[in-house]
């Protein structure tokens, strides 16, 4: 393997943790504090769910993306929502 292929698998790779990383620990700091700030139980409700339920959705879907068939499924289902029907 190439230098160049192994340092894009590599940034491939630690782009992928760092997604969902940011996704987990930036939920949990809006959490905080929106918490801090105001106390709203519609927004708390909103929170939370994107804590524990989309967050941990996401994740799979986020790691799928490195394969080269997903990305062509995702490519040609963007291309027929922006060209309308």
């Amino acid at each position: 393997m190439s230098s160049t292929e192994s340092k894009y698998k590599t940034f491939s790779t630690c782009g992928s943790h760092l997604c969902v990383v940011s996704l987990f620990y930036g939920t949990a700091l809006g959490v905080y504090l929106s918490s801090a700030v105001t106390h709203s139980s519609k927004k708390s409700t909103v929170i939370s769910v994107m804590y524990t339920v989309v967050t941990p959705m996401l994740n799979p879907f986020i790691y799928s993306l490195r394969n080269k068939d997903v990305k062509g499924a995702l490519g040609r289902l963007l291309s027929r929502a922006t060209s309308g029907p």
